[in-house]
């Protein structure tokens, strides 16, 4: 039992706990890996996010997957996501419940880009 205080005080204190899961992240390297890891915190509010099948899509946008958790703790299953860096865009894949019933029209409009933009830019 007195290892736990001492393992609890060498924990880095604010450490982010998301990671790309696969080693995905050598394909675009450690600058926009951070970016994408800083945005999937702050927009998906899911600091123990796991990233996977990070890659290069079209022009400056990043593509790939991201499993977060729900509000019971429980990954949700991976999900596409699109990062446009050349305009600071990043969304995830709405699934058809999200695009059914939309809380306001700006909020539909970010979710049809997303799409848009996932389709043309990360599917070739």
């Amino acid at each position: 039992m007195r290892l736990l205080p001492v393992a609890l005080l060498t924990l880095p204190f604010g450490a982010r706990a998301q990671s790309v899961e696969d080693g995905s992240d050598a394909a675009i390297g450690p600058a926009e890996t951070r970016t994408i890891l800083d945005r999937v915190g702050r927009d998906l509010k899911s600091p123990d996010a796991r990233v996977t099948a990070l890659r290069r899509g079209e022009g400056a946008v990043i593509c790939g997957s991201v499993d977060v958790k729900n509000r019971m703790g429980l990954y949700t299953g991976p999900r596409g996501f699109v990062a446009d860096l050349s305009d600071g865009f990043f969304g995830r894949v709405p699934d058809g419940p999200e695009l059914l019933s939309p809380s306001r029209m700006d909020d539909y409009r970010a979710m049809e880009r997303t799409r848009d933009l996932y389709f043309k830019a990360c599917l070739r």
